[in-house]
Parts: structure tokens; C-alpha cells; sequence
């Protein structure tokens, strides 16, 4: 089912690389969503600063007029004299406000001629000669639910506005205290004389309204940086869709592999049969990939003999020789560890060398900054924390050009002298980091008819004897210099002898890879 599934997901993705313009709509309609997303955001982030503002509001307001009957009107009622406490101070020498009649004029000072806020102090019962107050249904329905729950605390809070607006409004209840109570009822324009101590005389109702409109230009820098980041996107879009395609049209030539990967799945009986099979597979695609004797044997110049055996079913070790018309490079790698995931990454590697190869830069250290560039992309991909070391040489007239960063390089001149050549300085791990090109460097050696060039990668030199002795530099270098010969794979057959006889029956912990190159 997983493999269908999967089979589904590249059929669809194949789909899109074929239709370039549906890919691009695709990704434009996903940019254009941006803004939209901002706007919804900037609309919750304007719904939560109006409710905030509108809450503290009403709790200030609340707290004045509790303070001005307390301490303003309470106090002019406990000592009467010339100052009176009435609706209709205006008209009475010596009149003040009651709380009510302070909110209700408050609200006007506080709204004015202003259109983003209001404050209402209203009641569906105002006293006999006062003008009705008209409240909305929003009032209206806060009113019955405050007389309902009769709860001092009880707030209700609306929303209402376009997709460019918002408006929000808050309303409390008002209770009637003890002063109220007597007041009230004693009064003879009140429109009832029943009141009891906590009935709702009517409510406190703010209204803040905000433009969203107004704030968008605050977010310039963060559209700016949409719109640079949307034409980067496109550009880095188009980009991978180029290299997609060439790795489609890379993938269909290994058709046959996967025929024959095909049929071993149906092959399978259990998990475990899968397991085994799988890996098999891998290791037979790793096997095929490794240059032919037709290619070691078609260099026109030079004769190559080489040996690789993984310590597992699949191996970490790479090398490959490479030739286009006139151009002969020869690289040689060690993913660290080793096992599907170390063969998997060489694979990339190898994949990765051709291609640079057949269409890349021909300067030695732009060829492996390229090389690193794509193997940190697929690492990322990946999730992996494999790297590797790897160093390749390029063959001209007399001479070879060395780049990358591995093992020593052992130079058998033809007279028996042996030179050992350190890599260290000439690059750095590839997949480590993106930026290498400062870390790399060549070096030119002469090469000339019957020299050869002896490549190795640790599991050579760290394979162990049976007491624990581990083969070393030393060793491999006397074995070179005591089997000299004028064919490259008599020096390789002879290195190999020495290298079997001193493992002996050790178990081997590392791949094994030897290369002997001689210029003929």
C-alpha cells in the first residue's frame, strides 16, 4: 500500500515537470495567499486591541461614576444644604449630577463628533419626561441576558464591520445600589417605584471602530519583504524545476535497473525476505555504477586496475573514472561508516560526478564546489549526517592535477622511488558545509610513462591482524616498492596478497578500495 502511494506521489510530481505553466500557477496562486494571510492576521490582531481597549473603557467609566456617587453625591445627600444632587441640575441653582445623568452626558463628551468612539448610558426605561432612548438590537439583547443572569460582572461583546473595517462592541450591566433604590423610587418622574436592591437599570454600552485599512501601509517592510522574497522564490522555483528535469531524464535511463529491482520485489514472501532483498538491490545498483573493464581498459594513455569490497552488503567507498573526449578525471571517497545509508550517499555522489562531468565546470575547483553544493542539498533532503572525504585527479600530458581532501596519494615513479603526497590542505569534507570553494586547492605533479599512482581509501590502512595490528601507511608503501612491475595489475595483485595475508582471519570492519594507475 506504502508503494502505491509512493508510485502516486511521482506520477504526480512527473505530471508537473511535464507542465511547467501549471507548476508556475501553482506557486504564484501559494505566493498570492500571503497577503490574504497577513490581512486575517492584522484582522485577529485588530479584534483583540478593540476588545482590550473596550474592556479597560467600561472599567474606567464604571469605576467614575462609582466613585462620583460614593464620594461626590452620597456625600451631598448625608449633609444637605445648598448643593443638590438632581437630574436637572442644569436648572436648579446649585444642582450637580446624579450618576446617571453624569454618564449619560459623559457619553456625549466622550463620543462627540467623533466616528471611532461611542459611549451609551441607556435604559428601556427613562424617566417620564426624558426623551426615549432607541436601543439597538445589540442593547436590547444585552439588557434581557444582564436582567436574566442578574450578575454584576456579566459582560457582552459583539463584532461587526466589513472585510476592511472592524467594529466592536462592549456592554455591562447597570445595577441599581442602595442610593438608587431610594432614589428611584421615591422620585416622581421615575417610570417605576418597585425597585429592589441588584435589578438591571439598564446598561453601559461602548462602541471603537477601526479602519484595518488605515494600518495596512505599517506593514510595508513585511510586504516589501514578501515581494522580494516571492521573486527569489520564483527565481530559486524555476531553478529546481531545470534540475528536476535533468534528473528525470537521468532516472529514465536506469529503466533497466529498475526492471530488475521490480522483479525481486515480487519475489518477496516476508518483511524480512523484503529487508534482505532491498538491500540487495542496492547493492547490486552500487556494483553496476562502478566503472567497467571496457572503461578502465579504454583510456588510451593509462592503465588502471581496481578493487573494491564493502565490509557490508552495501558499501561507503567511491571511486570512478571519468571520461569525457579528451578530459580523464579519476575520483576517489569515503562516506563515513558504512552501510545503506553510507551507499545511498555514494550513489548521490556518483550521480552527482557524472552529471558535472558530462555538463558541469571543467576547472578542478569549481567541479567539486558544484559536487558539494548538490550533496548538502540532498543531506538536508535527506536528514542523514553522513559526509565524506573525497579527492579526484585530473590526467593531462606528464602531469595530473590534484584537488579534494583524502588519504595520502603514494606517486611509484618508475625507477622504485616512491612519493607520498598529503591531501589535507587541498579541501575539506564535502557535505559538512555549503560554502567550501575557500578550502580548496590543486596541486600539479608530474606523471610520466611508467610511473603509477597508487589510491586507497582507510579501510586499507586501518584493516587490522588478528592481534590487533592495524596495516598502516608503512606496510602498504613497502608492498608497492616490493611488487613494482611494469602492469598495474600485477602491483594491485601483489598489494592485495600482503593485505589478505596480514588480515588473516580478522573480521573486516571497513570497505576496502585500491586503485593502481600507470601511465603507459
Amino acid at each position: 500500500m506504502q508503494q502505491i502511494k509512493r508510485r502516486r506521489v511521482d506520477r504526480f510530481w512527473l505530471t508537473l515537470i511535464e507542465r511547467p505553466a501549471v507548476f508556475l500557477l501553482l506557486v504564484v496562486a501559494g505566493l498570492a495567499l500571503l497577503p490574504v494571510a497577513v490581512w486575517l492576521d492584522l484582522r485577529a490582531i485588530s479584534d483583540a486591541s478593540l476588545q482590550s481597549q473596550a474592556v479597560d473603557l467600561d472599567h474606567a467609566i464604571s469605576k467614575i461614576r462609582t466613585y462620583y456617587a460614593r464620594n461626590v453625591v452620597a456625600r451631598v445627600l448625608s449633609n444637605p444644604g445648598t448643593v443638590t444632587p438632581t437630574h436637572e441640575y442644569h436648572d436648579t441653582p446649585g444642582g450637580i449630577p446624579i450618576p446617571a445623568t453624569l454618564s449619560i452626558e459623559l457619553g456625549e463628551v466622550i463620543g462627540g463628533n467623533a466616528g471611532n468612539l461611542k459611549y451609551r448610558f441607556v435604559s428601556d426605561l427613562p424617566f417620564k419626561e426624558r426623551q426615549s432612548h432607541d436601543l439597538s438590537t445589540f442593547e436590547q439583547t444585552a439588557l434581557a441576558d444582564f436582567r436574566k443572569s442578574r450578575d454584576p460582572e456579566d459582560v457582552v461583546i459583539g463584532y461587526a464591520g466589513s472585510f476592511f473595517d472592524r467594529k466592536i462592541q462592549i456592554a455591562s450591566p447597570v445595577m441599581m445600589g442602595e442610593a438608587c433604590v431610594s432614589c428611584h423610587n421615591s422620585h416622581p418622574q421615575s417610570p417605576k417605584t418597585d425597585w429592589t436592591l441588584g435589578d438591571v437599570r439598564g446598561i453601559q454600552a461602548i462602541t471603537i471602530s477601526q479602519p484595518i485599512a488605515a494600518n495596512l501601509w505599517s506593514f510595508k517592510f513585511l510586504l516589501l519583504y514578501f515581494a522580494g522574497a516571492g521573486a527569489v522564490g520564483a527565481a530559486v522555483t524555476g531553478l529546481q524545476w531545470h534540475q528536476a528535469t535533468r534528473f528525470h531524464k537521468m532516472n529514465i535511463n536506469l529503466g533497466q535497473a529498475n526492471t530488475e529491482i521490480a522483479k525481486l520485489n515480487e519475489q518477496l514472501t516476508s518483511e524480512n525476505l523484503r529487508l534482505g532483498a532491498e538491500i540487495e538491490v542496492a547493492r547490486r545498483i552500487q556494483m553496476m555504477v562502478l566503472p567497467t573493464k571496457d572503461e578502465l581498459g579504454g583510456i588510451h594513455e593509462l592503465e588502471i586496475a581496481a578493487f573494491m569490497e564493502p565490509a557490508d552488503e552495501v558499501g561507503g567507498d567511491y571511486y570512478d573514472v571519468l571520461q569525457l573526449d579528451d578530459r580523464v578525471k579519476i575520483g576517489i571517497g569515503d562516506v563515513t561508516g558504512h552501510g545503506l545509508e553510507s551507499g545511498v550517499l555514494m550513489l548521490m555522489v556518483q550521480s552527482i560526478a557524472v552529471a558535472l562531468q558530462e555538463r558541469g565546470p571543467s576547472d578542478p575547483r569549481q567541479f567539486l564546489v558544484a559536487l558539494n553544493t548538490a550533496v548538502c542539498r540532498n543531506i538536508k533532503r535527506t536528514k542523514t549526517d553522513k559526509h565524506l572525504t573525497l579527492s579526484f585527479l585530473d590526467f593531462e600530458a606528464n602531469k595530473v592535477t590534484l584537488s579534494g581532501q583524502h588519504e595520502e596519494l603514494i606517486i611509484l615513479k618508475e625507477n622504485g622511488h616512491c612519493e607520498i603526497v598529503d591531501t589535507v590542505d587541498l579541501g575539506f569534507p564535502i557535505g559538512l558545509d555549503e560554502d567550501i570553494e575557500p578550502f580548496i586547492k590543486t596541486r600539479e605533479l608530474p606523471f610520466g610513462p611508467g610511473d603509477m599512482i597508487i589510491l586507497y581509501t582507510d579501510g586499507v590502512t586501518e584493516a587490522e591482524s588478528p592481534d590487533g595490528q592495524l596495516y598502516g601507511l608503512d606496510r602498504l608503501v613497502d608492498s608497492v616498492r616490493k611488487h613494482h612491475a611494469p602492469k598495474a595489475s600485477r602491483v594491485l595483485e601483489g598489494v592485495l596478497g600482503d593485505l589478505k595475508a596480514h588480515i588473516s582471519t580478522q573480521t573486516v570492519h571497513d570497505d576496502i578500495t585500491l586503485l593502481v594507475i600507470r601511465h603507459k
